[in-house]
């Protein structure tokens, strides 16, 4: 059995973690050609690594908790900085920081359903 040394792990990791920002950066620029154009592969990569890094100070690594949210963070830019974001990440609770994380989405899109309800009628 292949064995690898934590370094080569942290390098798979590594890897692995910039192959979910390459596949983002293609969602977007399937999604949204006029933004992606606008700012470009090179500012949208820098900007996705920042949200992986901000997701990890807030102690979200897991994998998909990561991808949420940086996916997140192209649906509401900015969201990682607001008052009640950092709040509710810092509150003294016995969860995860994932499981915080996946809370916080969840009430948003609660939130964001009750905005559109009066629209679906």
């Amino acid at each position: 059995m292949l064995e690898l040394s934590a370094k080569q792990l942290e390098q798979l990791d590594h890897i692995r973690q910039d192959e979910v920002i390459d596949k983002l950066l293609l969602e977007v620029r399937q999604q949204d050609p006029a933004w992606f154009a606008k700012v470009g592969e090179p500012k949208a990569s820098a900007y996705l690594r920042q949200l992986r890094d901000e997701a990890e100070a807030f102690g979200v690594v897991a994998p998909e908790e990561t991808e949420l949210f940086m996916r997140y963070g192209l649906y509401k830019p900015g969201f990682q900085t607001s008052p009640g974001f950092v709040e509710w990440m810092q509150r003294p609770v016995a969860d995860t920081p994932e499981q915080r994380f996946r809370d916080y989405d969840s009430v948003m899109q609660y939130i964001d359903a009750l905005k559109e309800w009066p629209r679906a009628r």
